[in-house]
């Protein structure tokens, strides 16, 4: 029995230290265990100094100093990356072409009205110097006819209101129409319609002294700028502006036998308060103006002809 006891006591530690790593000693006979760090120990621990260790800041961390926010790197917040920033082409810069820059070309700039037709007109545009003030004002009396403001003269009819004793009635502005031949029996109706005034374009040739006598018998006002060639000339242009320019006249009748001439007429008459030539033409075609009088008018705004 003692000596199952011995070698309980003597092989179990020495099983125990071979299995474990542990060095055997005596003290004072007795038998003690020292567990000395198992190799596994000795490896390199995840913790250890000389790892690659995500957390050491020699690894590539994306919270380590290079990153996306580093001031070293291209980042889209630094200022040179920054479409607002002062070097970048900033289409708020003062150096880009705006379309408001004074510089560009603005068909309503007081620079453009030169370079139109010839005569008259080319004598340093004698109307457009009118046009009031720097920039793309209009001679104040051009908005005559458009001024919807006023109470204290009637407007031109509408063409729903106009039969045919009105032929080819257009409605060019609130205070002005255009038309073909009125027969000398049809002014009480142009009267009735509430026009104050007529301008014709007619020739006595065609018979228009007939027609002003009955048209101021019929208690209209008569402004004859006969219309002999192509266009209206610039000084008959004047002739109907004038009154045209003046509300005391309003609403008006402009006319002539198809109202090819009187569109002719009103395309020149804008033009010369400062509207842009082609502009002009536009309104002058909707008033009337056909292709047989349009390239007068044309040549007459310095504008190419029609192709």
């Amino acid at each position: 029995m003692n000596r199952k006891r011995l070698l309980h006591a003597t092989a179990l530690p020495l099983v125990m230290g071979l299995v474990q790593g542990a060095d055997l000693r005596s003290d004072g006979g007795v038998p003690a265990l020292s567990y000395a760090r198992p190799a596994a120990a000795q490896m390199a621990s995840p913790r250890a100094p000389g790892m690659t260790n995500p957390c050491a800041p020699a690894m590539t961390n994306p919270c380590a100093p290079v990153n996306p926010c580093a001031p070293g790197m291209a980042s889209p917040c630094a200022p040179a990356m920054n479409p607002c920033a002062p070097a970048a082409a900033n289409p708020c810069a003062p150096a880009m072409a705006s379309p408001c820059a004074p510089a560009m070309m603005n068909p309503c700039a007081p620079g453009m009205p030169a370079t139109m037709g010839k005569g008259p007109m080319a004598r340093g545009q004698a109307a457009m110097g009118r046009m009031a003030g720097p920039g793309p004002k209009l001679q104040p009396t051009a908005w005559n006819p458009f001024d919807v403001t006023r109470t204290d003269v009637k407007e031109a009819a509408f063409g729903d209101a106009v039969d045919g004793r009105i032929p080819n009635y257009t409605r060019d502005a609130p205070f002005v129409a255009t038309s073909g031949l009125v027969k000398p029996e049809d002014y009480g109706y142009v009267a009735s319609l509430g026009f104050r005034t007529v301008i014709n374009l007619r020739t006595k040739e065609e018979g228009a002294d007939r027609e002003v006598e009955a048209a101021k018998a019929a208690g209209l006002n008569v402004v004859w700028v006969p219309v002999a060639g192509k266009a209206p000339e610039w000084n008959e242009v004047e002739q109907a502006a004038a009154a045209i320019d003046d509300p005391a006249n309003y609403p008006i009748l402009l006319l002539c036998h198809s109202a090819n001439r009187a569109g002719a007429m009103w395309a020149l008459y804008r033009a010369s308060r400062g509207v842009p030539p082609g502009i002009a033409i536009q309104e002058g075609r909707a008033a009337g103006l056909k292709p047989s009088r349009e390239a007068r008018v044309r040549e007459m705004l310095g504008i190419p002809p029609l192709q």
